[in-house]
């Protein structure tokens, strides 16, 4: 819970301010290793935010390399809570420390004071808790929480440049449209020449967006949240709009291919860590935010329950590539079917970051061509009127 706090210093002023804490003992406790006397306190409401990517990541590598320095658990996360980065992770890590002390398992105690965390983040270390595997378990859940990353990193990285870009091709426009050619219009107005139909389109176009510009800024700005709305409460729109997401030109087989990816590190991990593969597949649905592939996900749940191998139940979702099948039947045949998942994870991996690479040096030039053309149309559709008056008056 946070906390609004007023306490005392040692030179006797009066401190404001808020913290987490589980009550108001801890709160005092707390303030007191700051060297502040708690004078008087109110919990705030607030929203809990899950966990970040990076917040689990540092979990898993700090508590792995103390539970194998023979540190117990409970100082391993007390030493979080006091040396971690973030005062909302920090606080968490306090509370999932009291929690352990009263005799939670780490599992339980990271669902419960982690609010939104990833349930199969929890569902990994309670399968090392019951194996007493728990540092390999955090050692292999931080790898993958990594790869994951990297892949995220480098899809932030696809995005950012073409933002960027647009960004100042926009307000470039603008300021041509805006301040350029009013004045240049008004000069060639003047001379009552005729204009050529690019000169007379561009012109057009600048009266446009001076007379509606607020409603071509305001329409973007409302359009979004209402399809956002409807998407949210219409599962027909939210599955046509998953199922576009598949089927893109260029970033739909990149999107696939970081699916097969996570879903196989996450399907690996469980399974190493000696959770059934019924159970495994089960956990995988709730990690996937698009509904096609959670409907087909539970559909190969359904199918392997059913006594269907695990590459036939794939086999039967054109989602999931040829390869990936093949490579299941080679696992289920070998008994290998842990490193074979972890082997397609690392294929698949490469090529969705060979794709993204691949993505983004064809999107610099493309960028670069449209920022050209735009200037080149605007600079011949002004500047070659001009040319023909100075040409008239050389006659």
């Amino acid at each position: 819970m946070l906390y609004r706090f007023k306490a005392i210093n040692a030179d006797l002023e009066v401190v404001s301010g808020q913290s987490e804490a589980t009550g108001l003992d801890d709160l005092e406790r707390s303030l007191q290793r700051s060297g502040l006397e708690l004078l008087r306190a109110s919990p705030r409401k607030q929203r809990m935010q899950p966990p970040s990517r990076r917040e689990l990541i540092d979990f898993c590598f700090h508590v792995e390399q103390l539970l194998t320095a023979g540190i117990p658990l409970i100082e391993a996360i007390e030493d979080l809570a006091e040396n971690g980065e973030g005062r909302h992770w920090r606080a968490r890590c306090r509370r999932i420390a009291t929690a352990l002390a009263a005799g939670q398992p780490l599992s339980d105690a990271l669902q419960t004071e982690a609010a939104g965390i990833d349930p199969v983040f929890t569902g990994v270390i309670r399968a090392g808790e019951l194996s007493g595997q728990l540092p390999e378990t955090l050692k292999r859940l931080g790898t993958t929480l990594r790869q994951e990353e990297t892949l995220a990193a480098g899809t932030r990285k696809l995005l950012l440049y073409p933002a960027v870009a647009g960004t100042l091709v926009l307000g470039t426009a603008a300021f041509l449209m805006f301040f350029l050619v009013p004045q240049i219009r008004t000069f060639l107005g003047e001379t009552g020449l005729p204009l050529p139909p690019h000169t007379r389109l561009l012109f057009a176009t600048a009266d446009l967006l001076a007379g509606y510009w607020p409603w071509l800024l305001a329409l973007p700005a409302l359009l979004l949240p209402a399809l956002h709305l409807a998407i949210r409460h219409s599962p027909d729109l939210a599955r046509l709009r998953d199922s576009w997401l598949l089927k893109l030109p260029l970033t739909g087989g990149i999107y696939r291919k970081l699916l097969v990816t996570r879903q196989a590190e996450l399907l690996a991990l469980l399974y190493t860590t000696g959770i059934p593969l019924l159970e495994a597949l089960a956990a995988l649905q709730p990690t996937t935010r698009n509904r096609i592939v959670g409907a087909a996900l539970a559909d190969i749940h359904r199918s392997v329950e059913q006594g269907s191998t695990l590459a036939d139940a794939f086999a039967r979702h054109a989602i999931y590539p040829p390869l990936l099948v093949r490579m299941l039947q080679i696992g289920e045949r070998t008994g290998r079917l842990d490193q074979t998942l972890n082997n397609i994870a690392r294929r698949y991996e490469g090529e969705a970051a060979d794709a993204l690479a691949a993505v983004q040096t064809l999107i610099e030039p493309a960028l670069t061509l449209i920022i050209g053309l735009l200037l080149g149309w605007i600079m011949l559709a002004t500047m070659q009127p001009i040319y023909g008056i100075i040409g008239q008056a050389g006659k």
